[in-house]
């Protein structure tokens, strides 16, 4: 079941573009399991903070076009005179951002040029070198070369997910504590009565979060059909009792990767009989045969590439990621070796290389 929809975005928030609220949503939806956002409470806190940051959800970069006295109202410790918010606001945003950010230590901005180039960015306003480094690290994403990614809605949401759960944002949720969550996300309760007013409507429109049922009994999205499917019909691709146990504990796996992409999955190979295995020129040791192997696309999510980036930035567990051609391969051997490769394909055959590349 989808909890972010474009239609509850526009809900909390009647004034989202309906293009923004198309893109945000499943973006967000992708990110709950990256921060551990499982319940209720956790989500409509998520959301709250993040409708907040974001102006309701209108924009993914700090707004630095300030009137003169509101620069000062925001900034007033550092600005101190309205004589300076004018010269600032007339220098430019660069200028605002340099001052009120730049030679912070506090922000990891020590080099000239840090505070305008690391402005706030993402559903949250990430803000500063020092987290723009910790949380690239997390994402698996450069953001220190290329700031602007954080106003990707999938990277933004990223960003959030891996902000909400690094600081321990789930446990003041879970004790429905506004004003706690909101001195972790804002380092003081600036807007504290906004983020409650924001909570209040989330908790109106947003649903318990409660797994689907087991598709054919099977696992929350995928079926034992579709596990063993095949285009070989003369071939026996009937799985034992024990590769069933296996295939189930696969398909669970596979449910987790289905949460976090957001859209539908279709698998292209997963259970492989020797024999089938065989006809389809698999490796004699292929991960298919023992039942762990799924190669997969998403196209509502994106390319193999970017499904693949967006299962190394996760927490999911995995033997080997594989960015084959116009598939994913992703195997859940019990080694979990989380192991990072693109196939190649030569006329002598198919070669690997380590890493997830373009």
């Amino acid at each position: 079941m989808t909890i972010i929809t474009p239609e509850r975005l526009k809900a909390l928030s009647p004034s989202i573009r309906d293009d923004r609220a198309q893109s945000y949503a499943p973006a967000l939806e992708a990110a709950l399991v990256m921060g551990e956002i499982t319940t209720r409470l956790r989500l409509v806190h998520f959301m709250a903070q993040l409708a907040h940051e974001s102006a309701g959800f209108r924009a993914l970069v700090e707004n630095l076009n300030y009137r003169p006295d509101v620069l000062l109202a925001t900034f007033r410790s550092r600005v101190q005179t309205i004589e300076k918010a004018n010269e600032l606001v007339a220098a430019g945003r660069d200028a605002i951002a340099e001052f009120v950010y730049g030679n912070r230590p506090a922000l990891g901005n020590v080099n000239p040029g840090d505070g305008a180039k690391f402005i706030g960015r993402g559903f949250i306003m990430i803000t500063g070198r020092s987290n723009y480094t910790t949380y690239a690290a997390l994402i698996g994403q450069p953001l220190l070369d290329q700031p602007q990614l954080l106003e990707d809605p999938l990277y933004a949401a990223q960003g959030a997910a891996a902000f909400w759960k690094q600081t321990g944002c789930n446990a003041r949720a879970d004790a429905d504590d506004v004003e706690g969550v909101t001195r972790i996300v804002n380092g003081g309760v600036n807007g504290l009565e906004d983020r409650r007013m924001w909570l209040d409507k989330a908790k109106t429109v947003f649903p318990a979060l409660e797994p689907a049922p087991p598709a054919n009994g099977f696992s929350q999205y995928f079926t034992l059909d579709e596990l063993t499917h095949t285009d070989h019909r003369n071939i026996d691709n009937t799985p034992s009792p024990e590769m069933i146990v296996t295939l189930q504990e696969t398909a669970k796996q596979m449910d987790r990767v289905r949460t976090l992409l957001g859209k539908p999955i279709r698998v292209n190979s997963c259970y492989r009989s020797p024999a089938l295995n065989t006809a389809v020129g698999g490796a004699p040791t292929s991960a298919h045969m023992s039942g762990y192997a799924v190669d997969f696309v998403c196209p509502g999510f994106g390319t193999p590439l970017q499904i693949c980036q967006a299962i190394i930035a996760s927490h999911i567990q995995f033997d080997q990621l594989i960015q084959e051609g116009a598939w994913v391969h992703i195997s859940f051997d019990p080694r979990l070796r989380m192991k990072q490769m693109t196939a190649t394909f030569t006329p002598a055959g198919t070669q690997y290389s380590d890493g997830v590349t373009v």
